[in-house]
């Protein structure tokens, strides 16, 4: 059982934004975050922090954790129990700001600091409390938190400080040398320098250690640092992003972003535990906190994974899949279908509101799906071959014939203008102008993974790739040429988008278009549109398009082809825009982890430019028990009053000419929902907490 709590919109009056929509996530949940950290003490009682304000607390190990939102609406990096106090007293820290609770998170006490975002804190001897932050520097404090002194560092460091007694620490600073402390982070003195940067390592006692390098070597100490010895430089894993001793000869390492590896011989051979199953592929570990052999992992997609054998298994504290979902499409506005990375797809029949899953046996990767109409579907599957079904996913065929589909792979499918269906891979591409009849096979042989796959016509096409390569055809496919190679970025060219039937753009490689078949790139060339992100199209040419930030997610909205944007929602998640329904209603954007969400378009489609500024409406009292008053603004006589839940429903809806209005919420559940009250060109919408 998950308890959802929320006492954020505790004011008298509702803050509007205006014109902003809101995103309803689906799926895994109806709420999301990222939990970045998590502390749970000997007796089971923790907490946990993430992204959307969210804070968790539990009081049995994480069987079940209660859901509140977090102090002051911040996001918080780091959480962390002070030993001895059953999680009473608690520490929360983010960028510039530590909190301390001492009565179980009743009430808080602040801190403003020059930090950047907090790491872990660590509970030493004679009160002193220490914390890590960004990669630079720590602050110490030697009165349990009352006060903090800042502590920069001459080099940076990847992982955390490591305190194998309460005086006794080390820093693995990146290039510069080894750290250590004995008086509880007072002083920190250069015991060693390393040859190579030194990543993340952990300590058994303050004698016995290990060392993961930039050079995938793993390195052990039984001097206190004093010297190291090459355990092993080969076989190591690459991106490891802990490492854990459990004793001299069983070691543990996490791999971004979802495996963990055992070694049993004190680092010399590893093997992949599989610990995180194939339902968790989606998932990002944010930090992980140990208490002897049971291990917390707090991670992206809203899960907190749990094991109680030092990591041979882990368990889900919130069960559900955490695929990574590549691409969506409906085939009207009841029927649409989501695509897994891998094992398959999820399919709603009701226009969103449930998904089922369809498990099928293909493994291998897919980056696109083609929904021809509700009942056939076509996913290309790689070297699995490319598999149809008729029946709306119930079974599933072969697409090609047996030469084809034996011996070319494709993992990308699109449907040009007029109608050719065509699917590309890394060496060939195969099109069909009968429906799929007859197929016919390119060999373009130019080795890319198609990472977007687009044609502004029947002749001209382009495909983004790995290491900024594009590739391009001026004759609807049947041969394909190089046109970039890395000249203006090495990044995966990721998104395309059609500026007209002659142009196309990319966000990808700083908004060049190219209006001759790829030959040229230029801004010039774009006539002044702009792409915002990945950009999908609404069936009346409305174009969204996402926008990431170190904070949130911007959606932006263009009514006249991209020459201009404008916000209409943001997201305390990433979740990139995947498709708009035939009727225009909703917009679904997906994400790793398992993420699937929406927009109502609706809500902001009929938003105009406001005759006036309208900040004069409001609701009271709120919270509320039943009744909710609505002044609407001077001037204004007439509104539509539309109340939702947080998962976009509508639960009422009436119109009034009158001020104040009155609406009557006795008979809803507590919980916190959506308030809209439009008007003749002014739209605004709050949050409304039923108690």
């Amino acid at each position: 059982m998950r308890h959802l709590i929320l006492f954020l919109f505790c004011c008298f009056s509702i803050s509007f934004l205006w014109a902003q929509g809101i995103v309803a996530p689906i799926l895994p949940f109806d709420y999301t975050t990222n939990f970045k950290d998590v502390s749970v003490d000997p007796s089971g009682n923790g907490w946990a922090v993430g992204t959307c304000g969210v804070l968790a607390r539990t009081q049995n190990n994480g069987q079940d954790w209660e859901l509140l939102d977090a102090p002051e609406g911040k996001d918080y990096t780091a959480v962390a129990c002070m030993p001895g106090t059953n999680c009473q007293t608690v520490f929360l820290g983010t960028h510039g700001l530590v909190l301390r609770s001492t009565n179980g998170g009743q009430s808080w006490t602040r801190n403003e600091l020059d930090n950047d975002a907090v790491r872990e804190f660590h509970f030493l001897a004679n009160n002193v409390v220490l914390f890590s932050y960004s990669s630079a520097g720590l602050y110490r404090s030697t009165n349990g938190g009352d006060s903090w002194t800042n502590m920069p560092l001459d080099d940076t460091y990847n992982g955390t400080a490591h305190f194998p007694t309460s005086t006794t620490g080390y820093l693995f600073q990146r290039s510069g040398p080894l750290l250590k402390t004995t008086d509880a982070g007072a002083s920190w003195d250069s015991i060693y320098q390393f040859e190579n940067n030194a990543n993340y390592g952990d300590w058994l006692s303050e004698n016995i250690g290990f060392l993961y390098d930039s050079n995938r070597q793993i390195f052990k100490t039984t001097n206190g640092g004093s010297q190291w010895e090459l355990v092993t430089d080969t076989g190591v894993p690459g991106n490891v992003r802990m490492l854990a001793a459990l004793s001299e000869t069983e070691l543990v390492a996490y791999v971004f972003p979802s495996n963990i590896f055992r070694s049993s011989d004190g680092g010399v051979t590893w093997a992949n535990t599989s610990a995180i199953d194939i339902w968790q592929t989606g998932l990002t570990i944010n930090s992980i906190h140990r208490q002897g052999n049971n291990f917390w992992l707090a991670s992206s997609a809203h899960e907190i994974l749990y094991s109680t054998d030092g990591l041979l298994t882990t368990t889900s504290q919130f069960p559900d899949a955490r695929v990574s979902y590549e691409a969506a499409a409906f085939a009207n506005s009841e029927v649409g279908y989501v695509l897994q990375e891998r094992y398959g797809l999820i399919k709603t029949t009701d226009g969103g509101d449930t998904w089922t899953p369809i498990v099928t046996d293909f493994f291998t990767v897919s980056r696109n799906l083609l929904v021809l109409d509700a009942e056939t579907v076509i996913v290309p599957y790689n070297s699995s071959g490319a598999q149809i079904t008729r029946d709306g996913g119930q079974t599933w065929s072969q697409l090609l014939p047996p030469a084809i589909h034996d011996t070319v792979y494709v993992y990308d499918i699109t449907q040009l203008p007029g109608g050719r269906i065509y699917l590309l891979g890394s060496q060939h591409g195969i099109y069909s102008d009968d429906n799929g009849q007859n197929w016919q096979v390119v060999y373009h042989g130019l080795n890319i993974n198609p990472r977007s796959f687009l044609f502004i016509n029947d002749q001209t096409g382009f495909a983004g790739s790995d290491g900024g390569k594009m590739m391009a055809t001026t004759n609807g496919g049947q041969s394909w040429s190089l046109v970039l190679n890395g000249e203006l970025t090495n990044q995966p060219i990721s998104n395309l988008m059609a500026v007209d039937e002659n142009t196309v753009i990319s966000s990808s490689i700083g908004n060049r278009c190219s209006s001759d078949g790829g030959q040229t790139w230029s801004v010039g060339a774009c006539n002044g549109v702009t792409m915002v992100g990945k950009v999908v199209t609404a069936p009346d040419g409305t174009r969204y398009g996402s926008d990431f930030t170190t904070a949130n997610q911007k959606i932006s909205r263009s009514t006249d082809g991209g020459l201009s944007w404008q916000e209409v929602a943001q997201f305390c998640n990433y979740a990139v825009p995947a498709t708009i329904t035939p009727d225009g209603r909703y917009l679904y954007l997906v994400y790793r982890g398992g993420f699937l969400g929406r927009i109502d378009l609706d809500a902001i489609s009929a938003v105009k430019t406001p005759r006036q500024a309208i900040t004069g409406v409001k609701a009271y009292p709120n919270p509320t028990t039943g009744l909710l008053q609505i002044d609407l603004p001077s001037l204004e006589t007439k509104a539509s009053i539309s109340f939702f839940d947080l998962t976009g429903k509508l639960i009422q809806q009436r119109q009034t000419e009158a001020s104040p209005a009155t609406l009557d919420f006795s008979a809803l559940p507590a919980g916190v929902y959506v308030l809209r009250v439009q008007g003749a060109g002014w739209l605004q919408t709050g949050r409304v907490l039923k108690q």
